[in-house]
């Protein structure tokens, strides 16, 4: 099942929209997101490579010619030379391959993720402005505060009695027991003896139940506080991969990754997309952190996982 096919398809055709007033299938929601509160919505998956190449590939290169920008996007491959094994294939392939392309995109910046926010905002505004009869008038896709993301992976939850957002962080088998989450288990991995663990699609696992995927482990996600990220990653132990841990990054790199919420208007009229971006910044985060305690650095965090695993 690929989630984010319907998404791509809406993002590409929306791009080259040119009639007024067009007749187009009523929109009730933003494509492949999830309602958190009132006009507040979040993507069920993290943002994969296929969409960031619709965002460089399709509109970019293609469709703008603007190969400056084009080039200025392109997600840090070099990331992935920190591997154990097969680092070739994944320097290589990872941000370009079919093969990869329901994996979250990686090896990006803080302002990279910024500015694929603006340009889907752009895009579903422009198509908005042209349909009859849509439900909201204008969206704002942007990167999550710290608090709106927590509010999403708690899935619905006490996060006291259950701090992943889930009910339980393994699931029984036929024949063994499965993890939950994509995240370092010392029992499961050591069982398994395995060596290397790896980011997995955007679309696998168990969604929580607010219908979220991968919201606990795969990568970690950008918030809105330039430098901070939430939901541990794929070779974390799970007990530090909670939802009210945690990270701060410096760079781009393999475990970070984001996913966008979304705002939408139901009541003013409709805006330029330009005027929409213009009057849009990231909220200002809760609190400004300056690596308080409680705050594992990536760099930090990467190297006592992959030397110690727990």
């Amino acid at each position: 099942m690929k989630f984010f096919a319907a998404v791509l398809l809406f993002i590409i055709l929306i791009s080259f929209v040119s009639k007024k007033n067009i007749i187009a299938p009523k929109l009730t929601a933003p494509p492949e997101t999830v309602q958190l509160k009132d006009s507040l919505y979040i993507d069920k998956l993290e943002v994969t490579n296929a969409m960031w190449r619709s965002f460089t590939e399709s509109w970019l290169l293609e469709k703008e010619e603007d190969t400056a920008t084009y080039k200025k996007m392109q997600p840090d491959s070099a990331v992935w030379y920190s591997l154990k094994f097969d680092y070739e294939n994944y320097v290589k392939s990872y941000a370009t391959s079919p093969t990869f392309s329901d994996y979250p995109v990686v090896g990006i910046t803080y302002e990279q993720a910024i500015a694929f926010c603006e340009w889907r905002t752009e895009r579903v505004n422009e198509y908005l402005e042209k349909i009859r009869d849509a439900k909201f008038r204008s969206v704002i896709y942007r990167l999550p505060t710290e608090a709106e993301w927590e509010l999403a992976a708690t899935g619905k939850l006490d996060i006291v009695k259950f701090p992943y957002g889930y009910e339980r962080i393994k699931v029984a088998t036929k024949y063994d027991t499965a993890k939950m989450f994509n995240c370092r288990y010392k029992d499961i991995d050591s069982a398994r003896n395995t060596e290397q663990l790896l980011v997995a699609p955007s679309n696998s696992g168990t969604p929580n139940l607010y219908g979220i995927y991968n919201i606990i482990g795969n990568v970690g996600e950008m918030v809105s506080e330039k430098g901070l990220s939430k939901g541990g990653f794929y070779e974390l132990a799970v007990e530090n991969c909670k939802v009210k841990e945690k990270f701060s990054y410096k760079k781009p790199n393999r475990y970070l990754g984001f996913r966008c919420v979304c705002v939408v208007d139901n009541t003013s009229a409709f805006k330029k997309p330009k005027e929409v971006i213009k009057q849009t910044k990231q909220p200002k985060a809760e609190k400004k952190s300056k690596q308080k305690k409680g705050v594992k650095g990536f760099e930090q965090q990467e190297d006592s996982t992959i030397a110690n695993p727990k």
